[in-house]
């Protein structure tokens, strides 16, 4: 979409500036909070942190949902894919506009949106209004997504190990901390307010965030002046995924991970609720919500204290270790021995987190500045469609076989997925 001379200068004069050190257009400083570097890297780390809790808080709801609204195991787990099918598409088509607009153009807004996804599933009264709410909150994550990533490798731009660490940790942290944290309020909420209050206090933990979002200046203390880039004409019509043009090997391998050991993550987070509790005779929803982040919560932490490596047979461990979790959650399930739930969980949680982000600092490492966003973007593509296509055949099947079954023949398709990523990982 070209912008005419008059449209520009809206442009400029509208758009806020960048969260991240990038100025593409020359936009006028409209606020003057001089916020330092670390203030602005916990910021984005904050935006990535809250919008990904908020996208899984429902994970340990959706009993109650079933019970109140008569959802079916296959309606639960479409609710979970159409976040992601709203997701990707926003993803795939704006992913290159924050390389033009600036990130916090794309950041303020989604965080803005995700509250008002919130809002409309606290408020569902079925599950239309149940699958609009996880669609708005796919949109606002899409949005943001790879604008969030970019920015803190522009942050960052001696330290790519640290952004690539804290973009994983934060958006595995997120959705390990979202089950949890709705159990927790479920339960302190009264009977009526069990949906109702955990999203209204994530909606209003939102609103907050956007207000030093919306007063950052555009240039941090000490940001060496940069020469600004004139544009006539500012492109925003949606793209076509392509393979970046340096680091496709890192790129592929960091894909075809991420695509794995997401639909690991999303068949945990719609089923391992039900699952766990079956096997742990429990109802409780914070003992299903405990089994579904603990896999995440370990994944979180391995990416936080593991040292960057060159190592290929790092990665080749990790997705080797993720093999053996799921065979010990499926020896658990046939076995009636919950020990084997918990311990393949964090087994399978920390090496995945120790193999993607190996392989997810090499991939952005190589990519090009210029583009960081839009390769970001089409990275998170691949890797989210692995939480919705997989979790919609595994919801059939369970409904069909039995979620014992359905798991078992999942992890074992998984299982040789990660075997053969292990080895692709050790070639030269």
């Amino acid at each position: 979409m070209a912008l005419s001379p008059a449209g520009t200068r809206l442009s400029e004069a509208l758009l806020p500036p960048e969260l991240a050190p990038r100025e593409f257009l020359r936009t006028p400083a409209l606020s003057r909070w001089n916020a330092l570097r670390g203030v602005r890297v916990g910021l984005t780390v904050a935006v990535l942190l809250l919008l990904l809790t908020g996208a899984n808080l429902a994970t340990p709801l959706y009993p109650e949902l079933q019970r109140r609204m008569g959802l079916t195991p296959v309606d639960t787990t479409l609710l979970f894919s159409v976040y992601v099918f709203a997701l990707v598409p926003v993803l795939a088509a704006v992913g290159h506009w924050s390389d033009q607009l600036g990130r916090r153009a794309m950041v303020l807004p989604a965080v803005a949106l995700a509250a008002l996804g919130d809002t409309v599933f606290a408020t569902a009264g079925g599950l239309g209004q149940l699958a609009l709410g996880r669609a708005v909150q796919g949109i606002a994550v899409g949005l943001a997504t790879g604008a969030a990533g970019a920015a803190l490798s522009d942050l960052l731009p001696d330290r790519q190990a640290l952004a690539a660490k804290l973009t994983l940790a934060a958006s595995a942290g997120g959705v390990a901390l979202g089950p949890l944290l709705g159990a927790a309020l479920a339960r302190a909420a009264s009977p009526g307010e069990v949906v109702l209050l955990p999203f209204l206090l994530h909606a209003a933990a939102l609103l907050v965030l956007c207000v030093p979002l919306a007063v950052l200046h555009p240039r941090f203390p000490g940001q060496p002046e940069r020469q600004p880039v004139t544009r006539t004409q500012i492109s925003l019509r949606p793209r076509a995924l392509s393979l970046p043009r340096a680091g496709r090997r890192e790129f592929l391998l960091a894909a075809g991970t991420g695509f794995t050991s997401y639909a690991v993550f999303g068949v945990y987070l719609s089923l391992a609720p039900g699952y766990a509790a079956k096997l742990l005779h429990t109802t409780a929803p914070l003992a299903g919500a405990a089994v579904a982040a603990l896999l995440l919560a370990a994944s979180a932490a391995a990416q936080l204290l593991a040292r960057p490596t060159r190592s290929r047979a790092v990665p080749a461990l990790g997705m080797t270790g993720l093999a053996a979790g799921l065979v010990l959650v499926v020896v658990a399930g046939w076995a009636h021995a919950p020990a084997l739930l918990f311990l393949g969980s964090v087994l399978g949680g920390a090496a995945q987190g120790v193999a993607f982000r190996t392989l997810f600092t090499r991939a952005v490492t190589a990519m090009d500045p210029a583009r960081r966003g839009s390769e970001l973007s089409a990275l998170w593509v691949i890797v989210y469609l692995g939480s919705s296509l997989p979790i919609v055949g595994v919801g059939l099947l369970a409904q069909q076989l039995g979620i014992l079954p359905a798991v078992t023949l999942f992890s074992a398709v998984a299982a040789t997925a990660c075997t053969v990523l292990a080895a692709l990982s050790l070639k030269r």
